[in-house]
């Protein structure tokens, strides 16, 4: 439902209101975020039927049931039919390769990094190579391919999903790292280590409200600002702890600010890629901003839980918090880096559309005849 949610929210919103939209789109995430937050430590702590972590899985069952009679009910039905059909084989490579990228990078951890998670990861390159080459020859023989090339590496949209990829990548190792440190090293609950992360997502929620009523002259300084103080963020957690200050009183403010730093580049970023190009091709950037999101979760998590989980050993709370002192400080790095693209990706110079278009259009079949055009791309 991410992508589609996006591509809707291009479709059907424009100027003032496509920022509302968004807006509140970052609060349903949040909304969600909180809640699953508060009730998967309640669910785990409460140990129904002794079935322990597994009820956060069961419980969604019927909520996801709720949700599809609702949106059958609520949603406006798309009845567009263009008659293009699905490029399978950009489906099948492009699988392969975020299967080549995740599989190794979420299970080699625990399975003690044995030779076929390198194998995976070092075939993952020629993986993507034979996506790009399945595009374009899809799109030389005048279909359409799964994914707009040329508008993913135009350098606004290429930026732009790479800050994403960076910034997103440090909070899904804050997420893995933060209850490794409260459960393991400090020896709380599920639920307390819930509850530390409300602030951090009601932040997150809040902050596409705020950034929304800024300034348009404000707006390309905004994402990396965000960024900025997401880095803030972490390297004071990663200070304060090395300087031997453990409160509460303390992370608590700090993850809101980080929640609010990490929301404030995402639904302005989000906004910017979702308006650098036509509305025909919303579903490309959806579709390529979520994919990019959970490759960059998967990396996070392999890349800081390895840093964290090797500084940690053996456990113990000074152990621990040190390793997590380390391990802040490495996310603040990141999101300065963060912060680099997300400037670059804000001053590169937007094409207006009918450059775009230009860019996108279907390259003519190899015995030149004119393409017909696309019912969709033509009116």
């Amino acid at each position: 439902m991410f992508p589609q949610a996006l591509t809707g929210i291009q479709l059907n919103f424009h100027g003032g209101w496509r920022l509302r939209a968004i807006g509140r789109y970052t609060i349903a995430l949040s909304m969600g975020a909180v809640t699953g937050q508060i009730c998967g430590g309640l669910l785990i702590a409460a140990d129904i039927a002794g079935a322990g972590w597994r009820t956060i899985f069961l419980v969604n069952v019927p909520l996801c049931a709720v949700v599809a009679a609702a949106a059958v009910r609520i949603l406006p039905p798309d009845n567009e039919r263009d008659g293009r059909r699905i490029d399978l084989a950009g489906v099948a490579t492009l699988s392969a390769t975020v299967l080549l990228v995740v599989l190794p990078l979420t299970l080699g951890r625990a399975e003690g990094w044995p030779v076929w998670t390198w194998l995976c990861l070092a075939a993952s390159p020629p993986a993507a190579a034979l996506f790009v080459i399945a595009q374009r020859r899809t799109a030389i023989r005048g279909r359409d391919p799964l994914v707009n090339l040329a508008v993913l590496f135009r350098p606004p949209i290429a930026l732009g999903l790479l800050t994403l990829l960076t910034a997103i990548s440090t909070y899904y190792a804050l997420l893995f790292t933060l209850a490794q440190y409260l459960q393991h090293g400090l020896g709380r609950g599920s639920l307390a280590s819930g509850l530390v992360l409300v602030p951090w997502v009601a932040a997150f929620g809040l902050a596409g409200q705020v950034t929304r009523r800024l300034p348009a002259r404000l707006g390309p300084a905004v994402p990396s600002a965000g960024c900025l103080v997401l880095a803030a963020a972490y390297l004071a957690i990663g200070g304060s702890l090395l300087a031997g200050i453990r409160a509460d009183a303390l992370l608590v403010p700090l993850l809101a600010v980080g929640g609010f730093g990490m929301g404030t580049q995402f639904s302005t970023l989000i906004g910017r890629l979702t308006g650098s190009v036509p509305a025909r091709y919303a579903p490309d950037i959806s579709g390529t901003s979520t994919t990019v999101l959970q490759i960059g979760g998967a990396l996070g998590v392999a890349a800081f839980g390895a840093v964290y989980l090797s500084l940690a050993a053996p456990a113990g709370a000074a152990q621990t918090t040190h390793a997590f002192a380390v391990t802040a400080l490495a996310l603040g790095g990141t999101s300065l880096v963060a912060a680099i693209t997300a400037w670059l990706t804000t001053h590169s110079a937007v094409a207006p559309d009918s450059e775009v278009e230009v860019q996108v259009a279907t390259p003519p079949a190899p015995d030149r005849r004119p393409v017909p055009a696309h019912p969709r791309r033509s009116a």
